[in-house]
């Protein structure tokens, strides 16, 4: 039999070394969790993290889908857009120096853009559309498309071709009052647009933007003349 002291060396020597064992594994445990932890919050600032560019690119995409609304949902959500507008354009302007020249100017565009829609969206709730001469329009600027529900993806694009020719050949003569109808049928346009734009083949997307963006340029001329008129006067 094996003498008491041998015994108690043995058995306090096992007691230290799985303490030893313990303890590892504990340190081991919470170095991998630090370092968890670490990737976790580096992984949160990243994602939450924008450049003033994002913002200027946000901007831009939100005033592409509230200029393509129609007048009735805008009137509703009014005082939230111009909010919405004034908190987008502080954050830029906190940190403006850092666009860069070409980014500054796209800026200003925006802020001239929005500026038109504004006191267009403003005009018409101060005098609503007339129904009888809208359905005028309607049925001028769209023609066999005027319809706007039955528009497919198959000739969307032909219902935008129709538009522009007739914004081309007519926009000269155009007052102020005859933009907003116009406009109000554009809105129109781009509603029903967005309903079957999952199935629109993607040159009849590149065609139907290239189309907006020339319309968005004729108004945006138009909108300078009135103005400078209006100045003159």
């Amino acid at each position: 039999m094996m003498p008491k002291h041998i015994q108690y060396v043995t058995v306090f020597f096992l007691a230290t070394l799985l303490w030893s064992c313990e303890g590892n594994r504990t340190a081991e445990n919470t170095e991998e969790i630090t370092v968890d932890t670490t990737e976790q919050d580096t992984a949160q600032v990243v994602r939450s993290g924008r450049t003033v560019d994002d913002r200027l690119e946000s901007l831009r995409g939100w005033m592409n889908e509230k200029v393509e609304q129609g007048d009735s949902s805008i009137q509703r959500e009014w005082p939230d857009v111009k909010d919405d507008f004034r908190r987008r354009t502080a954050e830029i302007d906190q940190n403006l120096d850092s666009l860069s020249v070409e980014s500054k100017a796209e800026y200003a565009r925006l802020k001239q853009r929005y500026e038109r829609w504004e006191n267009r969206q403003e005009r018409r709730q101060d005098t609503p559309l007339d129904v009888q001469e809208l359905q005028q329009w309607q049925e001028q600027l769209l023609r066999e498309f005027e319809d706007v529900d039955s528009i497919s993806p198959q000739n969307v694009r032909e219902a935008y071709l129709t538009f522009m020719g007739v914004v081309r050949a007519k926009r000269q003569n155009w007052t102020q009052n005859d933009w907003d109808y116009v406009d109000h049928v554009y809105g129109l346009l781009n509603q029903r647009r967005r309903q079957i734009e999952g199935e629109m083949s993607n040159s009849d997307k590149l065609k139907v933007r290239a189309l907006q963006a020339e319309y968005l340029s004729l108004e945006g001329a138009a909108d300078a003349k009135s103005l400078m008129q209006n100045m003159r006067n």
